[in-house]
């Protein structure tokens, strides 16, 4: 529930184009929080989309059931995450878009960004077993991932059906499952 107010408050001060001014202790007051309360979850709001990122996957994580995993195949689990997690982030997207505006200049937060992606990505994967083949596991999770960031960049401009970007996953999952054999790798873990 905290989670929540804090990640709504600056995503509603980001889409209002605040995001300049704000400042953690400052936002720990308005929300009658305890002093460093922000600072566990994150240590600079430059960090913020990180912390989101961990949110969202754990919510996607919890939106797919096991039931639903041993009747689908491995593809359609890793689209349906994909999806999910894209679908989750829909009302945030404007106060998203306005924070990597933001940030369009600077290195760090597109490092920072680019690393959350690729955890979150390998948070997912492994509530799979893979290969012992640790290359063949690596370069799985760096289609994954570059699927991912392509879908994420078409999903930012467009609207909330997220059609186009859905195809997108789709096309790009269908097209890794043709031309390598990773998915056929791919177990879930049971539980």
């Amino acid at each position: 529930m905290l989670n929540n107010k804090i990640i709504d408050y600056f995503f509603k001060q980001a889409e209002m184009g605040n995001w300049q001014e704000i400042q953690l202790l400052e936002v720990e007051k308005k929300l009658n929080l305890k002093k460093n309360t922000l600072l566990k979850f994150f240590k600079d709001k430059i960090y913020f989309l990180e912390h989101f990122d961990r949110f969202v996957d754990k919510r996607v994580i919890k939106s797919v059931s096991y039931e639903e995993i041993c009747s689908n195949n491995s593809e359609d689990i890793v689209q349906e995450y994909m999806m999910n997690k894209l679908d989750f982030m829909n009302d945030y997207k404007l106060g998203m878009s306005n924070i990597i505006n933001f940030y369009k200049n600077n290195p760090k937060f597109y490092l920072t960004s680019l690393k959350s992606t690729k955890s979150s990505v390998c948070v997912y994967l492994n509530q799979f077993n893979f290969s012992n083949n640790k290359i063949r596991k690596k370069l799985f999770e760096k289609s994954i991932l570059f699927l991912l960031l392509i879908a994420f960049k078409k999903w930012l401009y467009e609207d909330k059906t997220n059609s186009s970007s859905f195809a997108l996953i789709n096309k790009g999952i269908k097209r890794i499952k043709t031309s390598t054999n990773f998915f056929e790798d791919l177990k879930y873990k049971k539980k």
